[in-house]
Parts: structure tokens; sequence; C-alpha cells
């Protein structure tokens, strides 16, 4: 599963009516229409004014951008093309290594040029160019999306004929979420089909031949484009569908000069989609019931986890529990147990056994955010930056002015981004503590810097090198993030690459086996997600498709241990199927797990692009685990 469900009808039929009655082109429409408009050869590259600025990069220095040209069905050469939008970031290096980062988007859906932007990938940078190419169907790559759909109709129907059309759906009712499952789906596809049949008719008509966006042919679009540029060998980076785009271009191009790939949050081609839809929920608490099973204090102060959460589920069934103005039933109870982000994990056993007893203080902090809010890691910078930083900051202090001292830290620290970093920041500190009695001590801690603590400060510190974004352009940004996904090529990919392969019964089955049913994913969700395919059709499908993947190209699988997204099986499975994969199960997170260049994720990441060949050090993840909250303790103890 790569999406959360997303009900068709009740997000159309407010556009709808809006194209009825007409309206004003976003920029952001205009701007995917000139892309459209360009003219070139199948397998031509065309320099191209990036459609989104970035305020830290200079255009035709530091980023360039351009258009390359597919054919909408690669076997009708002579028919449609699609223009493919790109975004090349440049190594900020004198000499860089011909093998670029490749970013894949997720969704499916999602546009790569939006994503573009190079702080995720720290001083990975300095080697290597960072790619971001739209997916065909995503924006600036001929959009499957909503508005198009609309945009299409609007051209295509007569103003009576869309008003009808907005009337037939309108009139069709929400249905009943208590539903069973096939009530809902029957209910729920009339207005869905409809829709799903007009928009696929809408964009065929346009030249845009929804069968033809799919994900082999992504493939062969980002191996072409790949040439095209020049570049004989690469790096994936997938994140959630962006990691089946990974995958499949492993499949599909072995031969292709891919050096390495890491795939964030996984989505396994032979994994179960409604399988893991429908107990998601379910196997992620149980997950967390483990940990603290695992843990000697936490276990001793909260045994038998799962039983006491099935009969605190059924006991708030009959009596919720009132804690002023909030009624706490087992809906509510539920809400805090699949919300794991951040350090909320800590507090979810002690939430469990206050709530038995009728106490509201774990639950309503948790819910008010007054406690785990903070990241698993806590502070990115490593013990040895943060000593150099507290000597630095001690030297200015006084009783006067106790934060004196971050002048000094202003002064020396910055100097990591010079040519020669830690000598650099020695200097800095001999002129700021030239009569400091710390001066000694801050010597000492510059030269017990590791390189990694130079990468970090250099992260920290680096310099904007382009100018403001003008209000135009961040307001084209603002539309372009509003627009970064494309329903209908989601639905397709779906359908056709997914659901074409599962039995939606056998779901609907499964969550009867499940320990704690009230954590089973409800059959109105299963419904939602099979009936997003009503006539919607995508042609032959592809037998391939939920195969596992064999290959021996260097995978590094970075799985969150709380992702119901994209469920901690799929990695899993990834492990086992692939000859060369480690697996890195990422503790207290959830869907997607590399956020920064210089925390536990980003340096287990960065560190194996550089060397793929070598096995990940993976230690630094212990410090990811929790720390649970134990009766007693103050709140705020937990995790920090």
């Amino acid at each position: 599963m790569m999406r959360t469900t997303i009900k068709i009808w009740a997000l159309l039929i407010p556009l709808l009516l809006l194209a009825a009655c007409g309206g004003n082109k976003q920029d952001i429409i205009i701007v995917e229409e000139e892309i459209a408009a360009i003219d070139a050869e199948i397998g031509q590259i065309t320099p191209l004014d990036c459609p989104l600025s970035l305020s830290v990069e200079v255009e035709g220095e530091t980023i360039d951008c351009g258009v390359y040209t597919v054919p909408v069905n690669y076997d009708d050469p002579q028919g449609d093309t699609i223009n493919l939008t790109y975004t090349i970031l440049r190594a900020s290096g004198d000499n860089p290594v011909p093998d670029p980062i490749v970013y894949l988007a997720g969704g499916p859906g999602q546009s790569g040029v939006v994503s573009a932007a190079g702080i995720l990938y720290g001083d990975l940078r300095q080697d290597r160019d960072l790619i971001f190419p739209a997916q065909r169907g995503t924006l600036f790559a001929g959009r499957l999306g909503l508005e198009e759909c609309l945009n299409f109709l609007s051209e295509q129907l007569g103003s009576d004929d869309l008003k009808a059309f907005v009337e037939e759906v309108s009139a069709n009712q929400k249905p009943d979420a208590s539903l069973p499952y096939a009530d809902y789906l029957a209910q729920y596809s009339v207005s869905t089909g409809r829709i799903n049949g007009r928009c696929h008719e809408a964009f065929t008509t346009a030249g845009l031949d929804p069968t033809q966006f799919t994900t082999a042919n992504s493939t062969n679009d980002l191996i072409g484009l790949l040439t095209a540029l020049g570049y004989d060998s690469f790096n994936l980076h997938g994140v959630s569908y962006g990691t089946r785009l990974a995958l499949e271009t492993v499949r599909r191009h072995p031969e292709a000069g891919i050096r390495s790939v890491v795939l964030d949050s996984p989505a396994a081609p032979s994994s179960s989609r409604l399988n893991l839809l429908a107990s998601a929920t379910h196997h992620m608490v149980l997950r967390l019931f483990a940990d603290c099973e695992a843990n000697p204090d936490c276990n001793a102060a909260y045994p038998n986890l799962a039983q006491r959460t099935a009969n605190l589920l059924d006991q708030l069934t009959v009596q919720p529990i009132t804690a002023g103005e909030q009624t706490i039933g087992p809906d509510e109870f539920i809400q805090q147990l699949q919300d794991l982000s951040n350090t909320r994990s800590n507090y979810v056993p002690r939430m469990i056994a206050e709530l038995e007893a009728g106490k509201t203080e774990t639950y309503l902090a948790l819910l008010n955010g007054e406690v785990g809010i903070e990241g698993p890691e806590g502070s990115a910078i490593s013990p040895t930056i943060n000593a150099l930083i507290q000597t630095v900051s001690a030297a200015g202090a006084t009783a006067d002015d106790p934060f004196g001292g971050l002048k000094y830290v202003s002064e020396i620290l910055p100097k990591a981004t010079e040519d020669n970093p830690r000598e650099a920041m020695k200097s800095a500190a001999q002129d700021s503590l030239q009569d400091n009695e710390a001066l000694p001590q801050a010597l000492e801690e510059i030269d017990a810097l590791s390189a990694d603590d130079i990468r970090t400060l250099q992260a920290m510190y680096a310099e904007p090198v382009g100018e403001q974004l003008s209000e135009a352009e961040t307001i084209l940004r603002s539309e372009a993030i509003a627009k970064n996904s494309a329903l209908f090529l989601l639905s397709g990919i779906v359908c056709s690459e997914e659901l074409a392969f599962e039995d939606p019964e056998t779901a609907v089955a499964s969550q009867a086996s499940l320990e704690i049913q009230a954590l089973a994913a409800s059959g109105a969700l299963l419904a939602t997600e099979v009936g997003n395919c009503t006539n919607y059709p995508m042609g032959d499908v592809d037998p391939g498709y939920n195969e596992p993947i064999a290959s021996d190209v260097p995978v590094l699988v970075l799985q969150g241990e709380f992702d119901i997204r994209t469920p901690l099986q799929n990695g899993l499975d990834l492990a086992e199927q692939l000859s060369n994969a480690t697996l890195a199960i990422i503790p207290q997170q959830g869907h997607e797990t590399w956020s920064s260049a210089t925390n536990c994720v980003g340096q287990i990441s960065t560190n194996f692009i550089r060397n793929p060949q070598q096995a990940p050090d993976l230690s630094c993840l212990e410090q990811r685990q929790e720390q649970f909250s134990l009766p007693g303790e103050p709140l705020t103890q937990a995790g920090e």
C-alpha cells in the first residue's frame, strides 16, 4: 500500500460544480500547458526554464531543467507524445563522480520536480548530480489529475451536458460508513464508476491514453532520460511508490548501469495490498506491544498488553470515560493507538494502564501534544559537536548575559564550510577566545570532530547561493504543492498492477482472524479501495507485476517499524527476495524514514551510496529504541 484510501466522488463533486460554473485558470495550469505544447521529437532533450524556482539555486549554474519527449505508447512511435520535465541539481564539487542520484517520488502521482531539493543528501551533492524526474502522469508530465479531467470535459462537452453530468453525480448520497463491505462497495461504486468512465474517456480523447500510464512505461522513460543526458551509471532513491518504480527498473533494465538502490518505505510487488491494508493498524500496535514485552521494565509494568487492550475496548464500548469535555470511547482510544509518530509510542502502554483505571492524564497529554512530540533521536547533533558548542558557549557566558557565548559559536562553527574546515575553525577559535581559558579545550574538541561531524556542520551552515523567491514564484510553488498528486494515475496503477492480482474477499475474511478485531480496517475502507477501480479500464494486465524481484544490485531497504502505509511486511519480503539487500528497520518510525542528511538514517543512507559494496553500519539505530514511560515517572521523562 502506498497511500491512504481516497474517496473519488467526494473529491470530484466540488470541482465538477466549479467547472460547470466556469472559472479562471491557475498559473500552474498555464505552465503545464506551455510544457505540453513543446514540439519535439521522441528522445529529444529540450532545455527549459525551471517551472519551480529554488531560492538556494542559481539557474544555469547550480540547477538545470528540461523536457524529455517520449511516446505515449512505445508500440506506436508515430502516435501521441508526452513531455516529461526534469530538474538537475548540479554537483557542487570540482570533480564529481559520473553516477548521479535519481530521486523517484511516491504516490503514485507525486512529481519529482516538486520534490527537487539538495538538503536531504548533504555532502553527497559535492560529488554527484541530483536528478528529479517527473514521472508520466504527474505534474509537468501529462498529469492525469482531477483538474485536467475537468478541463478536457469542459472542452469536449457542451455546457448543458457538463451540467447534467454534475447533477447526475451529485445526486448520489454518501454511503453509511458502518455498512458491510459488499453493501458499501455497491453504493460507493455508482458515483465513482460514472466519474471514472467519463474521465477515462476524456483523457483518451485528448491523446493521453490511460492504459499507457504504467510503471513499465515509466521505467522506459527513466532509462531513456538518463541515457539522453549522458549518464552510464546511476543510483536510484525511491520513496513509497517510487520504490516500486525503482524495483521495476531493476527488473526490466538489468543492464542499465544501476550502481545502487535505496528503497525508503518500500512497496514489495509480491505483497498483498488489500491484506496489508486490512491489518496495518493491528500489526503496528502489536509490534509496539512486542517492543514493550522485550523491554524488562516495560513488560514488568505493563504485561499482556494485547489482551488488556481488547478488554479495554470492550469496556469503553459499554462505559466511555469522561474527562472534562472529553468523552473517551473506543473510537477515540483507537485514534491515539493509530498515531505512533515521533516518540508517542513511549507513552501508549502507560495510557492503556491508566485508562483501565479510569485515569486520563497520559491520554490527554498525548491528545494535546504535551508529550511524544520530540523525535526518537533527540538532537541530530553528535555528542562531539554538542561538547564543542557547550565549551564555546560557556566561554562567553556571564551572570548578566548567560547567552553571550552564542556570539563565539556564530564566529567559529560556520567556518566548517571553508576549504580547510578544521583549520579554519581553529583559527576562528584562536581569534575569538584568545584570552579565554576555554581556548585549549575548544581546540582539542575541534580536533576530535569526525568527518561526519564536519559534514553535519557544513549542512547546518551552508549559505544559500540564490535570491529569495518572488511573490509570483512563491504562489506558483504553493499551487504545485497543492497539485502534487494525480488521482487517475494512482487509480490506474493500483487497479491494474496491484488489485488485479488480489481477491478482495480474502482480505475481508482475513480481518476475522486478527487478535484485536477493533483494530482491523473497516469494510468501508476496503470497499473504497476496490471501488476506486470501478469502470476505469486499464487494458491488459501484465502478469509480471506481482512477481518477486530477483537482482544482485546492492540495495538498502529502509523500513519504518510503525509504517501503516507501506507496512513492515514489505521490507521483510524484499529482504528475503533480493540477494544483495540490507534491511534497516527504523525503530519508532512511520512512513518515509530518510528526512535528514545528518540523523541516523541519513548517515546510513549516505554511507551506503558512497560505498554500496560495504555492509552498512546500523548501530546508530540503537539510540532510536523506545524509552517507555513508567508508572510514577514525570510524563516529560520518557524519550528525553
